[in-house]
């Protein structure tokens, strides 16, 4: 076991990040936000966080709460909060900022999903999205109940006029890597900012996580209007999102990615499942691996508990990764079912597709990540009799559907599958059924492949 607490980040030194907050008469929710941003978490993580204001003249004293946590402030020259975000992306690619993290500054967002969002830039993402979930019963207040509604049909026209598995297009947590915003060639002035920024990067072959986030009732007054702003956002996702643009202007090169991590997408899994308890069994020859994925899980998801278990895949003959299976063998801690990862054996005669298995006890799934390039074939000893059955929203054709049934539905593990599926282009998830089910079954599990 082991119980890393070196910092994710690699190079010279801490890595220089801004966290930019536009603001226009945000005194209260301002001093909420800073102070509920974990700077101390950062810093032992390896960053080194530089707070931006870019205030849009406030006639309150945002500013002088700005100066009084230190913040860097910039008073904005163009409008809205489009035109805030260009300015923030702008000034940080120019001070040297690697990544820039974009935070509303009303409380809404959680501090804390600064952190994942950072672990994932590091781990190689371009585009890390921050999904809500709210920490409220948005259907007892009827105006929470039309932003409800709205933000989901936008959401589901973005990922059916893009082909991309948008889950947020309005999500006001998200970072990005510096480099790579200057060939996005960003122009929104108003709140359609945040749909501009997706659905270029979507279409520009970028890298893009997306991790759940909590979210709450905001301080001060809305800027936002729902009718006029919503009609610029609906306008801006067709604008941006259609499918001779994405042929068309392809932005994206290939280039150097130094901290590039080949478990990103096994590590873009544990954090969309919001994970706090996790156990990884690692072969002895992928211990480098598994430490370096508990070390930037434990960077970005605060409070958490990663252990590694190593094995010799020699000696155990093992053959691919050992199976998380049975989930109701997994052990509780402290109250809570740790999430199952296995990684792959790198034994002679392993499967050379290299393949890590996920379990997730909670809602019974298992979920096969590829960690090479290649695709990989579905698993034959988990159909019908096995007990298990690929989920249909794994599949790319019902991924918009998955993503529209998400943001109405009340389960969490209909969530977690649309996450799930969000971050990974070729993962199979598949889901325990219980007797009575297996007995009805009449197709076999991949026939919908």
């Amino acid at each position: 076991m082991t119980d890393e607490t070196s910092s994710p980040a690699s190079g010279n030194g801490p890595v220089p990040v801004a966290i930019v907050l536009p603001t226009l008469n945000e005194e209260e929710g301002l001093a909420r936000t800073l102070d509920d941003i974990p700077v101390g978490h950062l810093v032992a993580a390896g960053f080194a966080p530089t707070f931006l204001v870019l205030d849009g003249h406030s006639t309150d004293r945002t500013v002088e709460v700005a100066n009084r946590y230190g913040a860097t402030v910039v008073m904005q020259t163009t409008k809205g909060k489009g035109g805030a975000t260009r300015e923030g992306l702008e000034w940080a690619r120019t001070h040297g900022m690697r990544y820039a993290v974009l935070i509303d500054a009303d409380y809404t967002y959680p501090g804390a999903g600064i952190a994942s969002v950072l672990s994932l830039l590091e781990a190689g993402s371009d585009l890390v999205i921050g999904v809500r979930r709210p920490e409220f019963n948005p259907l007892g207040v009827v105006r929470a109940a039309v932003h409800r509604v709205g933000d989901g049909l936008l959401n589901y026209l973005a990922a059916q006029l893009s082909h991309s598995p948008i889950l947020d297009i309005c999500s006001g947590l998200w970072g990005v890597r510096t480099d790579v915003v200057p060939g996005l060639a960003l122009e929104s002035t108003g709140f359609e900012i945040e749909s501009e920024v997706f659905l270029k990067s979507f279409r520009s072959g970028l890298r893009v996580s997306q991790i759940p986030i909590s979210y709450r009732n905001r301080i001060g007054v809305a800027k936002l209007h729902a009718v006029r702003d919503g009609a610029r956002i609906f306008l801006g996702i067709v604008r941006h999102s259609g499918a001779a643009r994405i042929r068309a202007d392809p932005l994206r090169k290939p280039r150097d990615l130094p901290f590039q991590q080949p478990l990103r997408d096994l590590q873009a899994i544990c954090l969309a499942t919001d994970a706090h308890d996790l156990v990884v069994f690692s072969p002895i020859g992928r211990l480098a691996e598994a430490n370096s994925l508990a070390t930037r899980l434990k960077a970005g998801k605060i409070g958490s508990k990663v252990t590694v278990i190593p094995y010799d895949p020699v000696k155990q003959s093992v053959v691919g990764p050992p199976s998380p299976l049975p989930l109701d063998a997994a052990v509780s801690r402290d109250g809570r079912v740790p999430i199952v990862v296995s990684l792959p054996s790198d034994a002679p005669g392993s499967d050379p597709m290299s393949v890590a298995v996920v379990g997730l006890p909670n809602t019974r799934r298992l979920v096969y990540v590829p960690l090479g390039e290649d695709p990989f074939a579905l698993p034959t000893d988990l159909n019908r009799s096995g007990g298990y059955r690929l989920e249909p929203g794994a599949s790319s054709r019902f991924r918009s559907l998955a993503i529209l049934t998400s943001s109405f539905h009340s389960s969490m593990g209909q969530k977690e599958l649309a996450l799930l599926t969000a971050n990974a282009d070729s993962l199979k998830v598949y889901r325990q059924i219980d007797e009575s089910q297996r007995a009805t079954m009449l197709v076999p599990a991949d026939s919908s492949a």
